[in-house]
């Protein structure tokens, strides 16, 4: 069940068609599951002693085969320690997974506006949920310590929250089949239709299997039962007074956002809708201490000819929501203190922005997908302290490269602290070319055109059969020679989008407003 759950967190990992590979991993899971476990308990029957397995082995049984296979007794006690190394890892990887997946959880509570903002304040450097993550933690420690490390204490508390976690979430998915009318990829059979009304067989049939499991878990656990019934109504408790305090707190800011800002709200982003003209600058914003770029582009842009969109993402595991959603899980406290600080730097240099809150599941499609639908012609961001300006374009280009059509190119700055600008083109473009390429570009024309009947060949001729040769040896017997020549050419490192100001072109010297420091390109002539 673990690696199942597992499932729902390398979701966007997976390749296309998603659901035709989640039926594979799913299948592939529960064969290693049951053959591993059944080989596993199989073997200990027919290795290891009666009478030395229940009293010594019953808690680690991989450990005693390890000790009954054949061998030298130096070897059977390193393979032993193998073993212990492996469980380490593997419960380690079970720690980390229950962290992901209390911090997505409380994160969607908190969004909910049952837990209070303060615990999704982001980190200062990383930009993550580090309260919440904490938290997690430090109950993840007192729950060890409260059993005092009872592995069958744990195991029955763990299974009292498993069991009844599924139970809920199959209840939550027979519900959402009758109150949910749009379309699905899949269902779960069998389902019958009787006058008009369709009957989920299947899903009701494992919602009770798990049901009547967790009773009985339910009835028979008392020390399981105790701890997680005492566990649920406590959060139960915390969850209810402080959603109640954060009710009235929302009704307040909700009449200050109201003061503050014009809240509409709006299925799709369009321009038209959102009076944006065509060519603006889109700024995506994070954290309100790093908002350095959005200084950069409003002092070099002027907002009566372009206007500057500031967005922020609404990160969520599922996503736009397929429901409406309320004004506290769109534009929160933390959205509110964001924008109300971009407004303070777009005010201090007397600019004028619009503001925009975008509920996303990637922060990269998210960017790329406002700025199609905006028209933008650039877009400007921070530098990441986790990514390189490289490896931001690329992400950004990756995200591109997934947008159906019709979609247009931009151009991304990536604005360092230092006020240092790094340009790149979004889709396809011009590349730039070194001195030494256009050289040799010009020479190769020059010998050529001395032949005869080559007096009207031209550069690009040139460069079209060029690419027209590299494209059929790339698909045929030359690949591998060429990606080890494309390795040895960029130093191993991964092809990104090279920079507009490439350190391998000469330039002309700069000005006092140098090409590297001016700002996003302007919108485009009326015609």
């Amino acid at each position: 069940m673990s690696g199942e759950e597992s499932l729902a967190q390398v979701n966007r990992e997976l390749a296309h068609p998603k659901l035709k590979n989640l039926k594979r991993a799913a299948i592939v899971i529960a064969i290693y599951s049951f053959v591993f476990t059944g080989l596993s308990a199989l073997l200990s029957v027919m290795l290891i002693p009666d009478a030395v397995r229940v009293p010594v082995y019953k808690d680690n049984l991989i450990s005693g085969l390890a000790m009954y296979m054949w061998g030298p007794q130096i070897l059977r006690l390193i393979f032993r320690g193998f073993v212990v190394v492996v469980g380490f890892l593997i419960l380690s990887g079970a720690v980390n997974t229950a962290i992901i997946g209390s911090n997505g959880v409380l994160n969607r509570v908190s969004e909910d506006g049952v837990l209070a903002d303060w615990f999704r304040f982001p980190h200062r450097k990383y930009g993550t949920s580090h309260r919440i993550i904490n938290m997690v933690v430090l109950f993840q420690i007192l729950t060890i310590l409260a059993s005092r490390g009872n592995v069958y204490t744990l195991g029955e508390a763990y299974a009292f929250g498993v069991i009844w976690s599924f139970t809920f979430n199959s209840l939550a998915m027979l519900v959402l089949r009758f109150k949910y009318k749009g379309e699905r990829g899949w269902k779960v059979p069998p389902n019958i239709t009787i006058a008009g009304h369709e009957i989920p067989i299947g899903l009701a049939s494992v919602f009770l299997v798990l049901l009547s499991t967790a009773l009985v878990n339910l009835a028979t656990k008392s020390i399981a039962t105790v701890a997680g019934v005492s566990f649920s109504v406590v959060f139960f408790l915390i969850f209810t007074v402080s959603e109640r305090v954060n009710r009235k707190k929302f009704a307040l800011a909700k009449q200050q956002m109201k003061d503050h800002f014009q809240l509409l709200q709006r299925d799709t982003v369009e321009r038209d809708s959102l009076s944006i003209r065509a060519g603006s600058v889109l700024v995506p914003v994070r954290d309100y201490n790093t908002l350095a770029h959005l200084r950069w582009a409003l002092e070099r842009i002027d907002t009566r000819d372009q206007d500057v969109v500031v967005m922020s993402a609404r990160v969520s595991p599922f996503g736009a929501a397929a429901y409406d959603l309320s004004m506290e899980q769109i534009f929160s406290d933390y959205e509110q203190t964001l924008f109300t600080r971009a407004v303070s730097v777009a005010e201090s240099v007397g600019k004028h922005v619009s503001l925009l809150v975008v509920p996303a599941g990637d922060v990269w499609s998210a960017i790329v997908q406002t700025a199609n639908n905006l028209e933008s012609s650039a877009v400007v961001i921070g530098l990441s302290s986790k990514m390189t300006p490289e490896e931001q374009a690329f992400a950004l280009g990756r995200a591109w490269e997934g947008v159906p059509e019709p979609k247009r190119q931009f151009v991304l700055q990536v604005v360092h602290p230092d006020a240092k600008v790094d340009t790149f083109r979004i889709g396809p473009h011009t590349p730039t070319m070194k001195n030494e390429d256009v050289l040799l570009l010009h020479r190769l024309w020059l010998n050529m055109t001395r032949e005869p009947g080559m007096d009207k060949l031209h550069h690009h001729d040139i460069l079209t059969e060029a690419l027209t040769r590299f494209a059929r040896d790339y698909g045929a017997r030359d690949r591998d020679d060429i990606l080890k020549e494309l390795r040895r050419t960029t130093d191993g490192s991964s092809m990104a989008p090279r920079r507009l100001s490439d350190p391998g072109r000469s330039l002309p010297p700069e000005s006092p407003a140098s090409a590297r420091d001016q700002g996003p390109p302007p919108p485009p002539k009326k015609s």
